[in-house]
């Protein structure tokens, strides 16, 4: 039964073995020997896709809730253990993998030993169920009410140039002249930059023409330091050149708006016992890692407990 809901999950045999780790003869005879303990048939095959027959759909339900009982046992008897074994998978962001992911994860795995962690860098949302993701790290609130969001940390993005641009370059005495500067930024493959800066309840809201457009802020701001122009990053991943000098943060009476760092997971219930420390090891630890002198600019969330997301949220 397990199988028959593995099979449906990934969509045909091939990938459901290779999830499960069995051979796809194995997997195709187990589930043939399902349907004839039945006397139904459960499948459709054909030479291009696998679909649940109705009987298939009708049963398929019993056979999920048995694999999610069968997690959750085993989850129960992970968190009797004081070894905390078993491979966590994350999803992140780009850009965030040097300087935040790796620490927390050498943290965490140098008091966990007989843990493993697995992390796929993109910008998509993935599908925690379909791509089997314990953890997605994402910047920003989602609207995914199925989701349980733990915020590790709010930071903003700030304004960053060479020392050599600004000394050559033209006033730039609030944001409306950055219009005639050479600006940088990140941007998808069509459209313009969309800044928004606020000081003491005043907000400007500037659509720029970028000289320089990434949608990679590692770029982003290699590109601010080789003095090519202004551009906007997290301050989060930028610490280490503004600690240097390689960049200054001109204006900085003007902010853009905080955004939220989160950690995203299915459910509270049948939670692993490597998900489960990992994500207090994240919110004990993140600030520390962050730390970088300009208190205003990262901040740790005040304990508010973890919450279901609801439809509708900014």
């Amino acid at each position: 039964m397990a199988l028959f809901a593995r099979v449906v999950q990934h969509g045909g045999f091939s990938e459901a073995a290779r999830r499960v780790g069995v051979p796809v003869s194995t997997l195709s005879r187990k589930i043939s020997a399902l349907e004839t303990s039945l006397g139904v048939r459960l499948l459709e095959r054909t030479t291009r896709a696998v679909s649940p027959t109705d009987a298939g759909r009708e049963f398929l339900p019993y056979c999920q809730e048995l694999l999610e009982a069968a997690n959750g046992g085993q989850a129960a008897l992970e968190r009797r253990q004081q070894d905390v074994t078993g491979t966590l998978r994350l999803a992140a962001p780009p850009s965030l993998s040097d300087v935040l992911l790796v620490p927390l994860v050498e943290g965490f795995l140098q008091r966990h030993p007989g843990a493993s962690v697995k992390v796929l860098v993109t910008d998509r949302h993935l599908d925690l169920v379909e791509d089997e993701v314990d953890v997605s790290l994402r910047v920003g609130r989602q609207t995914e009410s199925s989701l349980i969001v733990r915020t590790l940390t709010r930071y903003r993005h700030v304004l960053i140039a060479a020392p050599s641009y600004l000394a050559s370059a033209g006033r730039l005495g609030d944001p409306s002249d950055l219009g005639s500067h050479s600006v940088l930024g990140f941007s998808k493959w069509f459209g313009d930059l969309n800044w928004k800066l606020s000081r003491d309840g005043e907000t400007e809201s500037l659509r720029l023409r970028p000289r320089l457009a990434l949608n990679d802020y590692a770029g982003v701001i290699r590109a601010a330091v080789d003095g090519m122009g202004i551009a906007e990053a997290p301050s989060i991943i930028c610490q280490q050149e503004l600690r240097h000098g390689s960049l200054i943060v001109p204006l900085p009476a003007w902010q853009f708006e905080e955004v939220d760092l989160s950690a995203y997971y299915l459910s509270r219930r049948h939670r692993s016992r490597v998900v489960e420390l990992f994500l207090d090891h994240c919110v004990a630890n993140i600030a520390r890692i962050l730390e970088s002198g300009t208190a205003t600019e990262v901040s740790r969330p005040q304990a508010k407990g973890n919450r279901r997301l609801s439809r509708g949220v900014s």
